[in-house]
């Protein structure tokens, strides 16, 4: 995993929209919806709930 996406993931714990997770890291929500889809692919999930279980 990448350094950007363990710190999306980071975010991801929080109740943080994906739009207040862009705004914070001064990109494009496409940006961490994309970062978002490939993190759940590597994890081998479908949801954030699923993600931040596996990462705890």
């Amino acid at each position: 995993m990448s350094a950007r996406e363990r710190e999306i993931l980071a975010y991801l714990r929080t109740p943080m929209t994906a739009e207040e997770i862009a705004a914070a890291l001064f990109v494009s929500v496409n940006t961490v919806r994309t970062h978002q889809r490939s993190i759940y692919r590597k994890l081998g999930v479908n949801s954030r709930r699923d993600a931040i279980k596996i990462r705890m």
